[in-house]
């Protein structure tokens, strides 16, 4: 006595498609946010941060970097 057509297309009907459909909205409103996060304009103070970040790294650079001697 094995499983019928009956039985799998139900099996399908209540678990694989609702399962599917809950996949793709997750990955459609998952994918929408990170779009939506690219768009988005930085604040002030993100600015701000991320201009002493650079203005950090170049003083680093500067420090590490070989002086130039003077020649007499």
């Amino acid at each position: 006595m094995g499983i019928g057509f009956i039985e799998i297309l139900l099996v399908l009907i209540i678990w694989a498609v609702p399962a599917a459909l809950l996949f793709f909205f997750l990955y459609w409103t998952i994918r929408l946010a990170i779009r939506h996060e690219k768009r988005r304009l930085p604040t002030p103070r993100e600015i701000a941060d991320q201009e002493r970040r650079e203005r950090m790294a170049a003083e680093r650079v500067a420090q590490y970097r070989p002086r130039q001697r003077r020649s007499k």
